[in-house]
Order: C-alpha cells, then sequence, then structure tokens
C-alpha cells in the first residue's frame, strides 16, 4: 500500500494573506485564492496510519476541512516556533477533553519550551516523549529528526523519512546548511520539500535577519540539484505561484495537495 503526504499548510509564519496587507499576492489570495495558504503542518498517511508533521495555529481549520474525520496517531514536532507548535492546544485538549490517544514527539531541547507554553497539560506529567535518536517506525518509515540552522532563528530540525525503496527530507526552516551535514542527510533523496519563504533576499541588508532560503539560492543548492522531487513550502507573500519558473522537476506545494511516496 503506497504512503501519502498531504500538505495541510504552506504558508510561512504569518499566513497569506496577511491580514493586514493589500499586495498583489495578498489580493489574490482573498480572490480566487491561489496564492491561500495557511500555517506549516503536513499529514503522512500509510493505511490506517497517520503522522502529523508540525502542528502550526491553523491546524483545527486544516483537519476539520478534509473529507473525513481524522485523528493523528502521532505527532513530531521540529521545533518551538508558534506557527509549527499552537496547534499542540487543539491536540492537547482532544487528549485531555475527549480522552483520546496521541504519541508527540520532540527534539529534546524543544521539550521545556512546550511545557512553558503549555504549562496546563504538563502539570501531572509530559505528554510530549522526546524524539529518539534512531526515529520512530511510523506508516511505514522510520521517522527521524535532525538539527539544522535556522539563519537568525538559532536552530530547527527537519524530518527524514526512510523506508528501503524510499527517502525524503522535509526541511521547511533552514538557512546554511554546512557542507558536512547535508552530506550526511540530504544525499539521495527521492523527495526533498524545502522552505523558500521569499524568492529572491539578496537585496536585503544583514540587519534583514533572514532564517530560511530563498527560491534563489534553492535552485543554486546543489544537494536540492540532486533531488529527483523538490516540492518548495513556507512561502510567504512575496512568492506570486502563478509567476515564478521552476525547473523540471520541481514544483510549488499549496494547501491541500496530496502527492504519493
Amino acid at each position: 500500500m503506497k504512503a501519502a503526504l498531504t500538505f495541510l499548510g504552506t504558508a510561512d509564519s504569518k499566513g497569506v494573506p496577511r491580514f493586514w496587507c493589500n499586495c498583489p499576492v495578498c489580493r489574490e489570495a482573498r480572490g480566487t485564492g491561489v496564492n491561500r495558504r495557511t500555517r506549516t503542518a503536513l499529514l503522512l498517511q500509510q493505511g490506517k496510519e497517520t503522522v502529523l508533521l508540525d502542528a502550526g495555529g491553523d491546524l483545527h481549520v486544516q483537519l476539520a476541512w478534509l473529507n473525513t474525520a481524522i485523528v493523528p496517531d502521532t505527532v513530531v514536532l521540529s521545533h518551538a516556533h508558534n506557527d509549527h507548535i499552537l496547534g499542540l492546544a487543539d491536540l492537547l485538549d482532544y487528549v485531555h477533553s475527549a480522552r483520546g490517544t496521541v504519541q508527540i514527539y520532540a527534539p529534546a531541547v524543544v521539550v521545556p519550551d512546550l511545557a512553558a507554553r503549555f504549562p496546563y497539560a504538563f502539570k501531572t506529567h509530559s505528554p510530549v516523549t522526546p524524539m529518539p535518536f534512531e526515529g520512530v517506525e511510523a506508516a511505514g518509515f522510520n521517522v527521524q529528526l535532525f538539527r539544522v540552522p535556522h539563519g537568525a532563528n538559532g536552530f530547527s530540525h527537519a524530518f527524514l523519512l526512510a523506508r528501503p525503496d524510499f527517502r525524503a527530507v522535509i526541511m521547511t526552516d533552514s538557512l546554511d546548511v554546512p557542507a558536512d551535514l547535508a552530506a550526511e542527510w540530504l544525499r539521495d533523496l527521492d523527495l526533498l520539500v524545502l522552505g523558500t519563504a521569499f524568492v529572491d533576499e539578496s537585496g536585503f541588508g544583514p540587519q534583514w535577519g533572514r532564517s530560511v532560503y530563498d527560491i534563489r539560492e534553492a535552485r543554486a543548492l546543489p544537494w536540492a540539484q540532486a533531488a529527483r522531487r523538490v516540492v518548495l513550502t513556507h512561502l510567504s507573500h512575496d512568492v506570486d505561484v502563478r509567476n515564478v519558473e521552476l525547473p523540471g522537476g520541481w514544483m510549488f506545494a499549496r494547501d491541500g495537495l496530496t502527492i504519493t511516496l
């Protein structure tokens, strides 16, 4: 049985349209909606198993809009930024109010941040398990996390999805990945999901505080060029998907997009 990866949310931290913005992309997003994007979350599914990768603040709407009711069996969180974890509140409410069961994992260094953000859920015990170094087996894959530089925002973690015949990396928040890390983790990829918030940030000065690759940089990365398929996500309102040309085998993610793994 084939696995599927669904992009629940594909925006940067502020979403598209930004509620205060009247730029051409935000105006289009309010109209036809080609550029309408919610915050980061992905579903990995195979058979009856479902894994949620990150849980942005739009998670309730993202899951409620699915054609069928889905509760993830496993949740893996990459880092403690709001646009990747605020949906955890909905999952914790489900666990405590509906008495549901969800196995939640995060890097050990992230768990204290989650406890500080959701203290009510950690009063008696931690509902989040530190991610084992060797990863977890879920939905037909070995799911691992590895640390990546996040520019001005310090560090994040990327997801490696591996099985004997397939290797994918989902890396939504990264910048300036060093060559040795790329050689270890970003090799022989059947699929690379890469965050590229802007088209070209080369005109901004160092005070800009960049934290994610732009599309210009992504196209020049040797390990991205070598991947057999590339999907760009974590897109800001700078990216109009109607007007940006990508290389063959590359595409933009969109909310609701499902690809077969």
